[in-house]
C-alpha cells in the first residue's frame, strides 16, 4: 500500500506553511511595485537621511566659526566690539552657502542645472576664505619658528573639516535631486506597465470580427450587407517617431528627454544605460531610443 504525502502529517504541515508564505509574498509584490507606496518610503528615507546630513553640517560649521573668530578676532578682548563681530563673519558664509544649496536642490530636482559660473565660484570662495581663516593661525608658528607651538593634528582637523562641510553642502542638492528622480522613475514604469495591459486595437486580432450575414431560405431579394463594423479607438497614444517607434506613455518620453537634456548639457554621450536608468525596457529598444535621441544610426 502506497503513501501519499497527505497521509504524513510532517509533510502536510510543511506544505501548508509554504503556502501561506506564497500567498503572503504575492499580496506583497503587489504592495512593492506600487508608486504610492515607493514615494512615500523614498520620502520617509530621504528626510532621515538629509537630516543626519544637516545636523553634522551645522556641527561642522560651529567647528569652523570659532577658527574664523580666533582668526579675526586676534589679540582683541571681550570688551573690544571686533571680538563680538568676528562670531559674525563665519555664520554669515554658511548662512550664503545654506541659501545656495537649497535653491540649487529645488531646481536639481526638477532637471534644472543653475547653468552659470558664478554659481560654483561664490561657493568655492566662500570654502577658500573658511579654509584660510581656519588654517593660517595653524601654520603661523611655523613662519615665527616656533616648532614647539606647531600642531601637526590640529592643522589636519582644521583643514579637513571644511572641505567636509563644503562636500555635504555639495551632496544635500545631488540627494534631494535624486529623491525626486527615482519617484517620477517609480510612476513612469507604473504607468508604463499599466499601458503595456490595456489592449490594443492598433494590433492584429483587437477589432471585433464581424458578424455573418445569415440566409434566408427564399429572399425575394438579396439581403442588404450589415454596416461595417467601426474599430474602437485605440487605448493608447501613437508611438513617439522619435523614441524607436516604441509606444511610451508621455510621463516616460519627458523623463528620457530630460535624461538626454542632461547627458548633453554635462558634456558626455546619452547612452543606453542611460535609457535604463529611466525606463526598464529591453536592451535592442533602449539602445534604439538612445540611438534616435543622439542622431545616430542605430546598430
Amino acid at each position: 500500500m502506497s503513501t501519499t504525502d497527505d497521509d504524513v502529517p510532517g509533510r502536510t504541515r510543511r506544505v501548508r506553511r509554504l503556502g501561506a508564505r506564497i500567498s503572503e509574498a504575492r499580496r506583497l509584490r503587489g504592495l512593492v511595485v506600487d508608486p504610492d507606496l515607493q514615494a512615500v518610503e523614498m520620502e520617509r528615507q530621504g528626510r532621515r537621511t538629509l537630516a543626519g546630513l544637516w545636523f553634522f553640517l551645522a556641527l561642522g560649521l560651529v567647528f569652523t566659526t570659532e577658527g574664523v573668530q580666533r582668526f579675526l578676532a586676534g589679540d582683541a578682548t571681550p570688551a573690544d566690539p571686533l571680538w563680538w563681530a568676528a562670531w559674525a563673519v563665519e555664520p554669515m558664509f554658511a548662512g550664503l552657502l545654506i541659501v545656495l544649496v537649497n535653491f540649487e536642490a529645488v531646481i536639481l530636482s526638477h532637471g534644472v542645472e543653475p547653468g552659470h559660473p558664478w554659481w560654483q565660484r561664490l561657493k568655492h570662495v566662500l570654502l577658500a576664505s573658511t579654509l584660510a581663516m581656519n588654517v593660517l593661525p595653524q601654520l603661523a608658528p611655523l613662519v615665527t619658528g616656533d616648532w614647539a607651538g606647531f600642531n601637526l593634528g590640529s592643522l589636519a582637523v582644521h583643514a579637513i573639516i571644511p572641505v567636509i562641510v563644503y562636500g555635504l553642502a555639495e551632496v544635500i542638492p545631488v540627494i534631494q535631486a535624486r529623491r525626486r528622480q527615482v519617484i517620477r522613475q517609480a510612476y513612469a514604469y507604473a504607468a508604463e506597465v499599466e499601458h503595456q495591459e490595456q489592449p490594443d486595437a492598433s494590433t492584429p486580432g483587437a477589432a471585433p470580427a464581424p458578424e455573418p450575414v445569415p440566409v434566408a431560405e427564399a429572399p425575394p431579394t438579396p439581403a442588404p450587407p450589415p454596416a461595417p463594423v467601426a474599430a474602437p479607438a485605440a487605448a493608447s497614444p501613437a508611438p513617439d517617431p522619435g523614441l524607436g517607434g516604441a509606444k511610451l506613455p508621455a510621463p516616460t518620453v519627458q523623463a528620457l528627454r530630460d535624461a538626454h537634456h542632461r547627458a548633453t548639457s554635462q558634456g558626455r554621450e546619452f547612452t543606453t544605460a542611460d535609457v535604463r536608468q529611466v525606463a526598464r525596457l529591453p536592451e535592442p529598444l533602449a539602445a534604439r531610443i538612445a540611438a534616435d535621441l543622439t542622431g545616430r544610426v542605430p546598430a
